[in-house]
């Protein structure tokens, strides 16, 4: 009876890691001759730490990678990236601070793979964290706006997150609607989260992609350069590498 209470109130308090550990904690306590504090100290801990792990969990499925990248994978010597400028990024400051991270370079060189591995990092801090491309994202904008649920879409997945990563800039030029849609984007991010973007363009080049609208390009890039760290990486396509490497090439 004793057992089924505590057990009982540990479903109904929702605690599981107290449930399910507290008999073994309690044995070692009682042959220790351990306090009832450190006991107790030992459920909470337990419990804590099952929590965190269940968070970080949920975390990493909502932030939705298409694959799982760390930034022990990446192979910073292939690029141009500083090695104290990755360490700095890690620390993920720039995240509290809501500043952006806009990743610039060619096809391969690890943008991708950096945004990722930062989004984990992320994920693992238990910030909520949304990886999406850029085409898919304005497909859903679309779809949000033509049934009336775009105000509920902004507060879900642009708004809510701590860290949002647009990845593939550049790759689809968009239209009028979509402009500006992309403008809400970074204009309600502003100063309130951060925005990783990885782009194979150039500055020079987003107007092009934004619908040639000088003045809408000109207020995107104003907004996401202000508090930014800006990455122009360079080096070899990775997968040319690998290719070559295997002799393919």
């Amino acid at each position: 009876m004793l057992h089924e209470r505590i057990e009982a109130l540990c479903r109904e308090f929702k605690l599981p890691a107290v449930a399910a550990g507290y008999k073994a904690l309690a044995d070692e306590a009682a042959k220790s001759s351990r306090s009832y504090s450190d006991f107790l100290l030992g459920l909470l801990e337990c419990e804590a730490k099952q929590r965190s792990a269940r968070s970080k969990a949920m975390m990493l499925r909502t932030a939705a990678f298409p694959v799982l990248k760390t930034l022990e994978m990446f192979d910073e010597k292939a690029t141009s990236i500083d090695k104290t400028l990755l360490n700095e990024l890690a620390t993920l400051a720039f995240v509290d601070r809501k500043e952006n991270l806009l990743l610039l370079g060619p096809s391969g060189v690890g943008k991708t793979h950096l945004a990722i591995a930062l989004g984990y990092l992320a994920t693992q801090k238990r910030l909520r964290t949304r990886f999406i491309t850029v085409a898919d994202l304005l497909l859903q904008l679309e779809s949000a706006k033509h049934t009336n649920q775009l105000e509920s879409y902004f507060k879900r997945t642009i708004n809510a997150n701590k860290l949002l990563i647009l990845d593939e800039f550049g790759y689809v030029k968009l239209n009028e609607e979509q402009a500006n849609l992309f403008f809400q984007i970074v204009n309600k991010r502003y100063e309130t989260g951060s925005i990783i973007i990885t782009s194979n363009l150039p500055f020079t080049q987003w107007k092009e992609v934004l619908n040639h609208d000088e003045a809408l390009t000109a207020a995107i890039l104003d907004r996401l350069i202000h508090h930014s760290h800006i990455l122009n990486i360079q080096g070899e396509s990775y997968r040319l590498r690998q290719k070559r490497q295997a002799g393919i090439l």
